[in-house]
């Protein structure tokens, strides 16, 4: 029997990040995946889904824009293999990064399916490893609809991305996050594109706003949505993507026979995302707390710093909400509606990209800037915007409200101009 300090399953964002904290404190640790290195971020999720959606954004605003830009093309067409195999060869650069780190960390990767036995033993391929502590980083898995069964031209967002040439119309069932980004990109490929959902409005828990704004600019292009319906219901579309959410893995790898505490499929963690059984930790959406690959990697720095002895927790506060879509959407902290059950005097102060220069200089005037603050103490407490590279402007607003900045502080931080960054300045 092989004993370390600590077992991974799942080698995805979590898993793999929690491997490398923990090598670099010195633990023995070993990383047990059953597929690919990376998880489904890597091959089937972030990293796919990202290279198309710019692929798609650039050959739309070609299309539309080209020759306001000086650029006259005769039948510009799409590609649809070539970005396949850019594709291929993107996420195989990045597995063997990945691969190199955890080697040259010396992490013992695992190849093949695990199934816990005990809080502290693992068995994988006939063999038994023991180890003080086991994290749990198994990911999630696509939501599979009784009415729409997987097969044929119906697809889930796992199998959506291997089909070898685009459809010529698509139904999108459900319309999250998933389910709109690819609405977005596959609209801006000249695909018709319809999306159904019960729910009455899109983005529910984001700031009411950036759902409305969001709404209005995939009608633009071109995609048919409706909302509040009691089914959805195919029109004789080439393919259907069924994008109803995603659960998480803790049906697999023997977890039952921890007796975890689980609700709805969930593991129930405290802050430092210990689970109910001592020794025994979960990452990512297996916690079923904003699954993003940047919120596994947090939990991982968390869990790897409790391994050691620390005594910071997670802060779900700080995580930023991040939507792929044309135009992006992004935002951290309290929404409007949320600061106003918690704040006495909320204040809101908004900005448009038509009044900033680099977003002239790139004709995207579309969008928004919205930051909410405390009125009483300057106090910034969330920001949502939505954009040109809102995706990345987000990443300033992390640290202003992670670092509970106010008006007063923002004030001094001098902007490069002409940047998109100046949509957070106060002059």
């Amino acid at each position: 029997m092989k004993k370390f300090d600590a077992l991974i399953i799942g080698g995805g964002p979590g898993g793999y990040t929690a491997a490398l904290l923990l090598a670099q404190q010195g633990k023995t640790t070993a990383l047990f995946e059953k597929k690919k290195i990376g998880g489904s971020c890597l091959h089937v999720g972030c990293i796919p889904t990202k290279l198309l959606q710019s692929a798609a954004s650039r050959f739309h605003a070609f299309q539309k824009e080209g020759r306001a830009w000086g650029i006259e093309a005769e039948d510009l067409r799409f590609n649809f293999r070539t970005l396949t195999d850019r594709t291929q060869k993107t996420v195989s650069l990045l597995e063997r990064g990945i691969q190199s780190q955890l080697s040259a960390a010396k992490v013992e990767v695992i190849q093949g399916e695990a199934e816990v036995k005990g809080p502290t033993l693992v068995q994988c391929k006939g063999e038994e490893y023991q180890g003080n502590h086991i994290l749990l980083a198994l990911g999630s898995r696509p939501r599979h609809l009784p009415s729409f069964p997987v097969g044929g031209n119906v697809v889930t967002s796992d199998e959506l991305l291997s089909q070898p040439r685009l459809p010529k119309s698509l139904l999108i069932v459900g319309a999250g996050v998933i389910g709109l980004e690819f609405a977005s990109l596959y609209a801006q490929l000249g695909v018709k594109v319809r999306m159904g959902d019960v729910l009455p409005k899109l983005l529910p828990n984001m700031d009411e706003d950036l759902g409305l704004h969001l709404l209005n600019s995939i009608r633009r292009l071109g995609v048919e949505v409706e909302l509040g319906l009691l089914e959805v219901k195919p029109k004789d579309e080439e393919m259907i993507l069924v994008s109803a959410g995603r659960i998480p893995n803790s049906d697999q790898a023997g977890v039952s026979n921890l007796g975890l505490k689980i609700n709805g499929g969930k593991i129930d963690t405290n802050e430092f995302l210990e689970s109910s059984v001592k020794g025994v930790f979960a990452l990512g959406d297996l916690t079923g707390k904003y699954p993003y690959a940047h919120t596994a990697y947090e939990h991982a720095r968390i869990a790897a710093g409790r391994l050691k002895g620390g005594s910071e927790g997670m802060d779900d506060f700080k995580v930023p909400h991040v939507v792929f879509t044309s135009p992006e959407i992004a935002a951290v902290g309290y929404n409007e509606t949320e600061a106003k059950m918690n704040f006495k005097n909320v204040k809101v102060l908004k900005k448009n990209f038509a009044a900033n220069s680099k977003a002239r200089i790139l004709g995207e005037i579309g969008g928004w800037s919205k930051m909410v603050y405390d009125g009483d103490t300057g106090r910034i407490l969330g920001v949502h915007v939505t954009g040109p590279e809102a995706t990345d402007l987000i990443g300033e607003a992390c640290v202003l409200v992670s670092q509970k900045i106010t008006l007063d502080a923002l004030e001094k931080v001098v902007h490069p101009h002409p940047t998109l960054n100046e949509i957070f300045g106060l002059h």
